[in-house]
């Protein structure tokens, strides 16, 4: 019983968490519409869930038009435009350009990812999955073998954390770039195949070296 029970567990999971998903998004985000449909004679009386899901499609079919709008060349002139305004003003320009150049790297063309790493963060003992961003290396105290890592929050990864790293704590992972960002958005739920991870040799052989020191 208890197997049988642990196996419509893990059947009906999927489809509760797929489920839970669909439902969140379409009441959080559909619901910003909610003042607006209830204004509408026809629509003020319907339940809260069936207004949030037309909510959720329209602010879709939003979008959907304005990537159509921005993919043609009216649209990105008219992009072009609204940019160089944001461009005059000093705070915003700072925020919307540094956004814009990040959304474009993770969604458009990945090219500021290079690898997907794990590292020990924020303390010893903890692991973190990350991005290798820059291979230039930091001298920091002498050592220049530090690099530039970007920690992604879960399940939101256009926000996160900017570090540097001594390369020596680096574990380099087999994963794309996609599939580290499935694993991340999900929170852990999807998970790779391969999930052994070991320490680089330069770090095995500091740690064997300084234990060697002790022990002398």
């Amino acid at each position: 019983m208890k197997r049988k029970f642990i196996t419509g567990i893990v059947a009906l999971l999927p489809i509760g968490l797929t489920v839970f998903i669909i439902w969140f998004m379409v009441m959080k985000i559909g619901g910003l519409l909610e003042v607006v449909f209830r204004k509408i004679p026809t629509l003020s009386n319907l339940p809260l869930p069936l207004i949030s899901f037309f909510g959720f499609l329209t602010l879709v079919l939003i979008i959907y038009m304005i990537g159509i709008i921005t993919s043609s060349y009216i649209g990105k002139r008219i992009l072009k435009f609204g940019e160089d305004i944001i461009s005059k003003v000093p705070l915003i320009r700072i925020i919307y350009t540094s956004v814009r150049k990040f959304t474009n790297a993770v969604f458009i063309d990945k090219s500021a990812f290079e690898k997907a790493v794990v590292i020990e963060y924020p303390r010893k003992g903890i692991y973190t999955m990350g991005f290798l961003t820059n291979e230039s290396s930091w001298e920091i105290d002498g050592k220049g073998e530090n690099v530039n890592v970007f920690i992604p929050t879960s399940p939101n990864p256009t926000s996160g954390y900017y570090i540097i790293v001594p390369r020596v704590e680096i574990r380099e992972t087999d994963l794309s770039i996609d599939g580290a960002l499935r694993t991340i958005i999900s929170g852990g739920v999807i998970l790779p195949r391969n999930r052994k991870l070991t320490k680089l040799k330069e770090e095995a052989d500091n740690e064997g070296r300084e234990k060697r020191d002790s022990q002398n």
